[in-house]
């Protein structure tokens, strides 16, 4: 019967074949065998170490080779493509010197790249946000810019160019309304600063136009409320006295209307309408009698037209 440990040294020594073969696979896979069976056993340990070290010289001249080959990449630049070829082949053998220099190399020659192409697209970028500006053309830049505006997000650069032609367009619109900043039309300002705050919610000078703006308007509209209450209730007045109770209820609940509180068109409402129905009810009444006169007269003319015998 053949003794277990002739089989483990007869599987090593035939993966010492395969190595002296260049068969590295087939060698490996035969010391794993032994390995499975028997994991501390030394001949199949220091074997599979051989296997490795051979396996890692074989892969560093193999790198070597390929790496002489990437000299045109070199020359055109073409780092994105250096950098995905050498992290590949980086697997194989991790850090072995010439490969990891070569990598280093190529990932900063692509971040200045990079920060080059970038300057040169945001340069193309601005002149185009100036052409459109120096056209008047503001939507479409509006529209441009929030194209880009999540990119913007990761972007210091862009934002900041974004933000520098949001704040001229806000400044141009600003200027172009400058007669209507010169009036008292206070509700037709403000609904123009918000409408700038469509275009940046951040604009300091709408921000300070608004705080300006939105005061006028609230003490415009408490003095024409308050002009209008006092000229209202004055017809309110005049109408009760005049008899017209309708219109005084009218013109009560118009009061009320700007002001539930107020007083004075609460007791007149309520006093004009009281007066109201009381005078529905005096003309219905009136209509009645006169209707009922009426008949009374139209039948007595009727028994005159005959003779009775």
């Amino acid at each position: 019967m053949t003794d277990i440990q002739d089989v483990f040294n007869q599987y090593i020594a035939q993966a010492e074949l395969l190595l002296n073969e260049g068969k590295l696979k087939d060698a490996y896979n035969l010391c794993m065998k032994v390995l499975e069976a028997d994991p501390e056993n030394e001949g199949a340990i220091n074997m599979k170490e051989r296997i490795s070290d051979a396996a890692l010289n074989y892969n560093q001249k193999a790198i070597d080779e390929k790496l002489k080959t990437l000299k045109p990449l070199w020359e055109n630049g073409e780092y994105a493509e250096l950098i995905k070829i050498l992290s590949e082949l980086y697997r194989f053998a991790p850090h072995y010197g010439p490969l990891e220099e070569q990598l280093a190399q190529a990932q900063d020659m692509y971040r200045k790249q990079f920060a080059t192409q970038t300057k040169d697209v945001l340069r193309v970028y601005m002149q185009e946000l100036e052409s459109l500006l120096q056209e008047k053309k503001y939507d479409e830049m509006i529209k441009l810019m929030l194209e880009k505006n999540r990119e913007a997000l990761t972007n210091p650069q862009l934002k900041a160019i974004h933000q520098n032609y949001r704040d001229k367009i806000i400044a141009i619109k600003i200027e172009e309304k400058k007669s209507l900043f010169e009036t008292e039309k206070f509700e037709d300002i403000v609904k123009f600063l918000y409408q700038m705050q469509q275009i940046d919610r951040a604009n300091k000078q709408v921000e300070e136009l608004l705080k300006k703006y939105r005061k006028n308007l609230l003490v415009s509209q408490v003095s024409n409320k308050q002009e209008f209450t006092l000229k209202a209730t004055e017809d309110m007045t005049t109408l009760y006295q005049l008899g017209k109770y309708e219109k005084a209820v009218q013109v009560a609940e118009e009061i009320l209307h700007f002001d539930p509180l107020d007083k004075a068109a609460k007791a007149m409402a309520s006093k004009a309408k009281a007066k109201y129905a009381k005078q529905l009810q005096e003309e219905t009444e009136n209509q009645i009698a006169t209707s009922y006169q009426e008949m009374k007269n139209e039948q007595a003319f009727n028994q005159n037209a005959f003779t009775s015998l």
